[in-house]
């Protein structure tokens, strides 16, 4: 009986160390790894959001809102550009952009990881 339990404790240990890690989502780049790396997903959203980004306004804030406020028009990315991993293939990225008529403004992106590569703007501020 000794012997079961001197092999038992390690495992043990070791599963009450595994769930708050996974809790706190250290592990979870090593259990759901990203399919891109921030790069990536920045040139993602910079090629295929940023271009189409009135298209992605409306459909951020409604209809009404978006004519209320006017079109964005042509932007330009500039600045620095970051992407942080969610894990479950979500990446949120943020960065600016030069617009003609607001400015600089500061702009959130999620970016899923499917086949769709889903794309949603999440935030939008102008100076």
């Amino acid at each position: 009986m000794r012997g079961k339990t001197k092999h038992l404790l390690p495992i043990v240990v070791v599963g009450l160390l595994t769930v708050p890690l996974l809790g706190c989502n250290v592990l979870e780049p090593l259990v759901s790894p990203p399919a891109l790396n921030s790069s990536q997903a920045i040139g993602l959203i910079i090629a295929t959001g940023v271009p189409y980004i009135d298209d992605y306004y409306v459909e951020a804030v409604g209809e009404e809102e978006a004519q209320a406020t006017g079109e964005i028009g042509y932007v330009t990315p500039t600045g620095q550009w970051s992407a942080d991993y969610q894990g479950d293939g979500v990446w949120i990225v943020h960065g600016e952009i030069m617009t003609a008529t607001w400015g600089k403004c500061s702009t959130t992106w999620t970016l899923e990881e499917k086949a769709t590569a889903e794309i949603n703007l999440v935030e939008f501020n102008c100076d």
